[in-house]
């Protein structure tokens, strides 16, 4: 049972990682390997990607 929720509760915080460089699949890996409140200082201390908007007419 506590397996289920360190892995439920890591996937929930590596989707912050989503719209940063570290992107979601390194969030992931870092939130089960370490711990996810480790994950989420690692997270939130990546710089959120560049957001290019394209003009469509």
């Amino acid at each position: 049972m506590e397996i289920v929720v360190l892995i439920v509760g890591s996937a929930l915080i590596a989707l912050l990682g989503r719209n940063r460089k570290i992107g979601y699949g390194w969030s992931l890996v870092l939130c089960l390997f370490l711990s996810p409140l480790i994950g989420l200082i690692i997270i939130l201390c990546s710089k959120k990607k560049d957001v290019e908007f394209i003009d469509v007419k």
